[in-house]
């Protein structure tokens, strides 16, 4: 789980009890854009996979594991693969 998604929870735990501060409006935007950045390159990574094997391209799967974990970790993907 990344820090944006721990906050995400914080800010809609705190939206139940009151109304946001505009900062925290603002913040919780920014952690669904950051999240749906997250949610699309994930799916990218899992479609890339799923060729990967269909391929049977075991060199491009470590790749994409690798980047896989990576945004897990870190919320980006390093290099890709050309």
């Amino acid at each position: 789980m990344l820090g944006i998604h721990q906050r995400l929870a914080e800010l809609y735990m705190l939206s139940c009890q009151r109304a946001l501060t505009r900062d925290e409006e603002t913040e919780q935007r920014h952690c669904l854009q950051a999240n749906a950045m997250y949610c699309w390159e994930m799916a990218r990574l899992n479609n890339e996979a799923r060729l990967a094997a269909d391929t049977d391209d075991a060199q491009w799967q470590q790749e994409i594991s690798a980047q896989m974990y990576e945004v897990r970790v870190t919320g980006r993907a390093g290099r890709r693969r050309k």
